[in-house]
């Protein structure tokens, strides 16, 4: 926690002009009182001393609990805290009644006073300031350590958001190679497009670093990924996809959306031509909201190896936790005969200045979405 004496002047100035002066600021011709006073050497001594006084009350606290709140105990260090006070007491008493007097021959109190008044009429003083040096101190420990608490949170999401986006990588990385496997194996024609595909594809899962790309990127890799698909898996039916248009420029965490349609073909039964995958991202009319959907017929003869669970959703389901959190919506579960993912994401973007759709709907294919923007 930085030293904030600067500040802690600027607190006493406050409180030392509204508890000390305020009354006398107010009395009928006080400001030219005021002017008197501040011309006549010996008043205008006595005002900074004892200026100089009250503020070593404040600063004496503020330190005392800096350099040692934290290395003892509270109770230890109220006995410090009335000596520095009684210290402070002394040092006003240094100032005005030792070397004003011997400035100008008189000092600020009765001599003929007793140390025991002395020390009562100074003993407000005394608790006012010292209060105020231990409330700057605790509001200050306050601010600091909610600040570091801060800083805390953002380095853990952002250390568990680079701990998941690392779990993708490599999961993406065994499925594509499985696919180029499959086509080198059975000689396909296919197989350097595929290669040029999944270069692109480790290319962004890999490569990409940043904590949002465009929509048209993670769309694009969306595409590759289907099309790979589409080669690996014999007899597939046709995906019917919709996307777009969009009126915003929409962006999204890389590898948000992919996991959703690799589960698809994981668990999915996408040979039915009469139930083929669906695949829609669209956007509400307002523009303000993105709609993903993934529909497709569950395979019932599932094999031990396909049962068991990957970390796709659960790895979507926190990364949406913490990157949208009260901004999106995730169900993901069965709907009869069919495997339905809807995700609604909510954020604020800024409008484009030519409305006109980005990405237009590429499918021969359409299906309602079923939302209702």
């Amino acid at each position: 926690m930085p030293l904030r004496i600067g500040t802690l002047s600027l607190w006493y100035l406050g409180v030392f002009l509204i508890a000390i002066r305020l009354r006398d600021f107010l009395e009928v011709d006080a400001i030219q009182q005021e002017i008197a006073e501040w011309s006549h050497p010996h008043m205008a001594a006595l005002k900074i001393s004892s200026g100089l006084a009250f503020f070593s009350y404040s600063l004496a606290a503020y330190l005392l609990l800096y350099f040692l709140y934290e290395r003892f105990r509270w109770y230890l260090l109220l006995p410090a805290l009335a000596t520095l006070a009684m210290g402070c007491m002394f040092f006003r008493s240094f100032l005005e009644e030792v070397v004003i007097l011997n400035l100008f021959g008189h000092g600020n109190y009765n001599p003929n006073m007793s140390w025991g008044a002395y020390l009562l009429d100074n003993l407000y003083y005394a608790i006012l300031f010292t209060s105020l040096g231990i409330i700057y101190y605790f509001v200050q420990l306050s601010q600091h350590k909610s600040t570091a608490l801060q800083k805390t949170m953002i380095l853990q999401k952002e250390t568990e958001l680079k701990f998941l986006r690392s779990q993708v990588n490599p999961h993406f990385l065994f499925n594509t190679l499985n696919n180029l496997y499959a086509l080198v194996h059975t000689n396909s024609p296919q197989a350097l497009p595929a290669l040029e595909k999944l270069s692109g594809l480790l290319r962004y899962s890999l490569y990409e670093q940043e904590p949002s790309v465009a929509l048209e990127r993670e769309v694009g890799y969306l595409r590759d990924l289907l099309h790979l698909e589409s080669l690996r898996v014999d007899g597939l039916a046709q995906p019917q996809v919709v996307v777009g248009p969009f009126t915003r420029e929409w962006k999204l965490p890389p590898l948000l959306l992919v996991p959703f349609v690799e589960n698809a073909f994981k668990h999915g039964d996408l040979k039915d031509f009469s139930h083929p995958l669906q695949l829609s991202l669209t956007e509400s009319t307002d523009g303000s909201t993105l709609f993903f959907r993934v529909k497709n017929l569950i395979r019932t003869n599932i094999t031990s190896k396909d049962q068991v669970g990957g970390i796709g959703l659960p790895n979507v389901r926190k990364r949406l936790a913490l990157l949208y959190p009260g901004l999106h919506q995730l169900s993901a579960g069965p709907q009869g005969d069919l495997f339905v993912v809807e995700l609604v994401l909510s954020q604020p973007i800024k409008k484009q200045a030519d409305i006109a759709p980005r990405l237009t709907p590429e499918a021969s294919n359409r299906f309602d979405p079923g939302w209702s923007s």
